[in-house]
């Protein structure tokens, strides 16, 4: 194997609860990071990931923690007399009130609540506020929020959404350059592909898989591209 070919299968190392990933004279303890003194920990079994200031452990696995100003897509569950309940991808629902709807008027009746963004129904919206003693409160209010109307829905391992987008939307701007469709990627998760082409929706479908297979190898980012531009050809 050559030496370019052996830098790129190299591996991101993977650590254990309790491991020693680094010491606060150098970094900024950042997500799944336990301090002790100027020692650093790791809380959860995951990839070492830093900027050069911050160090995170991005776990393997793990459910989506919502967290102010994250961009969700979620799915309605149902009407309330104040809002709607959305499955956000997370072990507890959000809400969404009925303030922080577009709409300016909305006759307050359950059932008029309910035909407005029926069940099921897919948004885009900004989680407002993740209190840890209530629900995560959702807003559809701002540019690019709001109801799905078409395109598609596909998934991904909430922890491994910083790869599928990559260092400064990188990652994101090759996709969408290869295909030719803008992706909506939600923090929880969900990605919402603008598109009805099938073969398109397959294409990004694939690349999800190799993120979610890949990520912690380096030269994903070139490895997508050579997908993508393979399948073009």
């Amino acid at each position: 194997m050559s030496r370019s070919n052996d830098q790129q299968q190299r591996q991101r190392p993977i650590v254990v609860p309790g491991e020693h990933v680094g010491d606060s004279k150098f970094y900024i303890p950042g997500l799944n990071i336990l301090k002790f003194s100027e020692r650093m920990f790791s809380t959860t079994v995951g990839l070492v990931r830093t900027d050069g200031k911050r160090l995170d452990v991005i776990a393997l696995k793990s459910f989506y923690q919502p967290k102010t100003g994250d961009l969700v897509v979620g799915i309605v569950k149902e009407p309330t007399m104040a809002g709607w309940t959305v499955d956000i991808n997370s072990p507890f629902l959000a809400f969404l009130p009925l303030s922080e709807y577009p709409e300016k008027r909305i006759r307050l009746s359950r059932d008029n609540i309910g035909r407005i963004l029926e069940s099921r129904t897919v948004l885009i919206g900004v989680v407002k506020d993740a209190s840890i003693f209530s629900s995560p409160v959702l807003t559809l209010r701002g540019r690019g929020l709001g109801v799905v109307s078409n395109g598609s829905l596909l998934s991904i391992t909430a922890s491994k959404v910083p790869r599928l987008i990559g260092k400064k939307g990188s990652m994101l701007s090759i996709i969408e350059r290869e295909t030719g469709v803008r992706l909506t990627v939600g923090q929880n998760g969900r990605v919402i592909v603008h598109s009805e082409d099938v073969k398109v929706i397959e294409k990004v479908r694939e690349v999800i898989k190799m993120v979610e297979r890949e990520s912690h190898i380096y030269g994903l980012t070139e490895r997508v591209e050579a997908l993508l531009v393979g399948r073009k050809s």
